[in-house]
């Protein structure tokens, strides 16, 4: 199927996979597991695999064997994450390739990876899950897209409901982002902020969390803990939230929160490793009402913390995660029982 197509969010094909292998008696064999339920493009080896998602992508789904000449599986998967980056990427590897198959999910970030040989139904089944997920996120970013063409014109009211839809994604993350913006205000109000300061982290506060509209669900609602390659897809979250909002001028203020709600003061944060006042006050403010309201929430892996729990986690970062400034501010709001 050599149907050419551009990179488009809104192109939403849910029938195509490309196999990329550089033996071609597998990729056949991979082409009839499959040949019933999806129209699958083969590939023999990067080279081609590249070309054909420049010329013929997206696919939504790309699954590619770990061991090829010239450029290994878990380097290939990266690639297309460049290149195709909605692509779902599946690593076909061998039994002794475990250590390949992190690698793959720490630089190409895969969905899937499947131990060789696999069965026909375990392939099919592994491709209705990623198409299923590609069919999701495109839908979502249709959504984005059209909601985007109108946010210069929004009021906070506006702003409101997409933090909603956004938070909405997980049940988890219901409210969060509102309750994280009234925290954040109460403490700007507190520290004695202008209205211009003010409106700026009301506006950051309610779209601090965007780019989750791009971290599969899987990862949102995972009841364990992240493992690192998953832990990377959700801190993406910061850097797909920036590329959402940076074309749009009324919402360039706000960026800075959007870019360094999770930074910490002693530098040890993500994703650009800022120190001290490189991290805007907006931002520093942000974090530490986005963390207390995290750590009291419940979440799949763990029940909510007792607010006193929180308060003296909170209190342990000052100094290294968290501004004093801002956490003394925040302790006195919480001893005059301003917090809720």
């Amino acid at each position: 199927m050599n149907q050419s197509t551009t990179l488009e969010i809104g192109s939403c094909n849910p029938a195509r996979v490309l196999f990329v292998d550089d033996e071609p008696l597998v990729l056949e064999g991979l082409r009839r597991s499959v040949h019933r339920e999806f129209a699958a493009d083969l590939a023999e080896g990067f080279e081609e695999g590249l070309a054909k998602l420049r010329k013929d992508g997206p696919y939504p789904v790309v699954v590619s064997d770990m061991r090829m000449p010239g450029m290994d599986g878990a380097k290939f998967l990266a690639t297309v994450r460049t290149i195709s980056p909605d692509s779902i990427r599946v690593m076909l590897t061998g039994h002794n390739d475990i250590e390949a198959a992190v690698r793959a999910v720490n630089e190409g970030q895969i969905f899937r990876f499947l131990t060789k040989p696999v069965t026909p139904k375990t392939l099919l089944d592994t491709l209705h899950v990623c198409v299923a997920q590609y069919h999701s996120a495109c839908l979502e970013k249709q959504q984005l897209k059209i909601t985007l063409e109108a946010l210069e014109q929004l009021d906070l009211g506006t702003l409101t409901a997409l933090a909603r839809a956004i938070d909405a994604k997980s049940t988890w993350t219901a409210g969060h982002s509102e309750r994280v913006t009234n925290l954040a205000l109460k403490l700007g109000h507190a520290m004695g902020l202008p209205a211009k300061s003010l409106q700026i982290i009301h506006r950051g506060g309610l779209l601090h969390d965007i780019g989750k509209i791009g971290t599969p669900l899987t990862i949102l609602d995972k009841p364990a803990t992240l493992e690192p390659g998953e832990m990377q897809i959700m801190r993406d979250h910061v850097n797909i939230g920036v590329r959402i909002l940076e074309p749009i001028p009324c919402f360039r203020d706000a960026l800075p929160m959007v870019a360094q709600h999770h930074e910490w003061l002693d530098g040890s944060g993500y994703p650009a490793g800022l120190a001290g006042e490189s991290i805007c006050l907006h931002a520093r403010i942000l974090a530490v009402a986005d963390c207390y309201d995290a750590m009291v929430s419940d979440r799949p892996y763990r029940n909510g913390l007792p607010k006193r729990q929180a308060l003296e986690i909170l209190g342990q970062r000052s100094g290294t995660q968290y501004d004093p400034l801002v956490i003394e501010m925040f302790m006195r709001l919480a001893a005059a029982g301003q917090l809720t």
